[in-house]
């Protein structure tokens, strides 16, 4: 199933089952939001690209569902978005209301043997059972399944500080598997780091 969706380039990826919160401020975006509040609350957000010219941004997002917004004090739109799943963007184009629109599509997870890679990463399943007690992460409205390997690597890179191309390297990969793996690299390089801080 393709079709056609509102694309909002950001300096942020939003992984699959994680929650961001969202300031709007440029016309254009407002429009878009309007919009697609007035559709199925669904956009495609896409980590941008480094360019001079034109705004260029990944092939590979995420679907995202608005799921709760506000008048902000200082007088900014608001609003909240649930990553819904990892997408495609086959094309795109600027719209008559100078937001891009394009064709996309939804990128199905392969199966994998959950407990048999689970059991290989204990590490990261003692981060993610740490993360999950939070009070602060307690308070979203996220579903960890410690026992799914796409949940466990999903919302462990959404939870702990990654810059925005580490977060691509997830997006990008082709299965949990991988994600693990690069998730473990990861961990292993933010612990090394604060040993030496």
């Amino acid at each position: 199933m393709n079709k056609s969706l509102p694309i909002f380039p950001l300096g942020i990826v939003v992984l699959p089952g994680n929650i961001q919160s969202l300031q709007i401020f440029e016309p254009r975006y407002l429009k878009m939001i309007k919009d697609v509040m007035r559709g199925d609350n669904q956009f495609v957000i896409s980590l941008l690209s480094n360019s001079n010219q034109d705004i260029s941004f990944k092939d590979k997002g995420t679907l995202v569902e608005i799921i709760d917004f506000n008048d902000l004090p200082n007088g900014l739109l608001g609003i909240t978005v649930k990553g819904a799943t990892r997408i495609e963007i086959s094309s795109a184009e600027i719209n008559e209301d100078d937001y891009h629109v394009g064709q996309i599509f939804p990128i199905s997870e392969p199966t994998v043997d959950d407990q048999a890679l689970l059991a290989k990463f204990p590490e990261l399943i003692n981060v993610l059972s740490q993360l999950k007690e939070h009070p602060k992460v307690r308070e979203l409205p996220i579903d960890i399944n410690l026992s799914s390997a796409d949940s466990v690597s999903f919302h462990l890179g959404g939870l702990i500080p990654l810059s925005p191309l580490d977060k691509q390297l997830l997006l990008d990969a082709f299965d949990a598997g991988q994600r693990l793996n690069i998730l473990s690299r990861l961990l292993d390089e933010i612990s090394s780091s604060s040993r030496k801080a």
